[in-house]
């Protein structure tokens, strides 16, 4: 397995199968990227006409659109609940911490077991978590699950890994470890996320949610009921995540990602090289290949 630092570089590149990119639509391009930029620390790479790239290093992890006439997205819906900023280590996440400490920035905070996480929502409402994974060799597994936690963060102890210099923003090798999903019904985000695009389940027992991965991470995507079986589909007219990319390994297990999909009579959509298709709660799918 892992080590140390090292841990999120073995769950995010093959032969994972894992999250690569996120697209939001937002009601005010420039003040996203301020957010994104000041508060979050990612940086610009592309830049244009009512869109821009953000990411670290030289990877694009965020799209940003804007929509002058979207609509701030209900409080109760499907689709997105956060997409996850994954650290290459604790001393990164102690110095984000530390900054917003310093600068009163709100956020939420939690020892997941498996990893120590912060949460914020950007100015449209979209949540996005900041973490750092402990050692897989901590990992506790029962039964072929991982048993993950929400436990108070110890912020005092993180803390005491922070640099003394000043936060430059987030550190190349930042990567988005996972994405995690409101959605209708358990059992049709399974038949969705593990029949056809071929992740496993992990977490079942965390009440009305559902965890899966490749690989035994802890997750890639997190999905749960908690809006309700009757939540509404976040529409085009409305801020919030247009789409986000699940990365395969080869050609051939997105090929046969996209078989199943089509036996199970869903519509794959092909453009330019990148093949698309919905969930069941509507939230648009990429399939791409490392």
């Amino acid at each position: 397995m892992s080590d140390g630092g090292g841990v999120y570089i073995f769950y995010q590149q093959p032969p994972q199968t894992y999250i690569g990119q996120v697209k939001l639509r937002v009601t005010d391009l420039n003040r996203s990227i301020d957010y994104f930029t000041k508060v979050i620390g990612l940086q610009v790479m592309e830049e244009g006409i009512g869109k821009a790239a953000l990411g670290s290093g030289a990877n694009i992890l965020l799209y940003l659109e804007e929509g002058k006439e979207l609509k701030r997205k209900p409080d109760r819906h499907a689709g997105l609940y956060h997409f996850a900023l994954l650290l290459p280590s604790r001393k990164d996440l102690a110095n984000v911490v530390k900054f917003y400490v310093q600068h009163r920035v709100a956020f939420g905070a939690s020892d997941h077991g498996v990893s120590e996480a912060i949460y914020l929502n950007d100015p449209d409402g979209n949540g996005i978590e900041i973490y750092a994974d402990k050692t897989d060799s901590s990992w506790n597994w029962v039964n072929g699950e991982i048993q993950m936690t929400t436990d108070p963060l110890d912020g005092e102890n993180l803390l005491k890994e922070a640099s003394d210099t000043e936060w430059a923003g987030l550190p190349e090798g930042t990567v988005i470890g996972h994405i995690h999903l409101y959605m209708r019904h358990i059992g049709e985000a399974a038949a969705f996320y593990n029949n056809v695009l071929g992740f496993e389940t992990v977490v079942s027992g965390y009440p009305g949610a559902l965890f899966v991965s490749t690989g035994r991470y802890h997750h890639h995507i997190g999905l749960n009921t908690w809006h309700g079986a009757n939540a509404p589909s976040i529409s085009i007219d409305e801020a919030g995540m247009d789409w986000f990319t699940i990365v395969y390994p080869d050609e051939d297990a997105r090929k046969k990602a996209i078989e199943r999909a089509k036996a199970a009579g869903l519509d794959v959509k092909l453009n330019q090289n990148r093949y698309s298709l919905q969930d069941p709660v509507g939230s648009t799918v990429k399939l791409t290949v490392q």
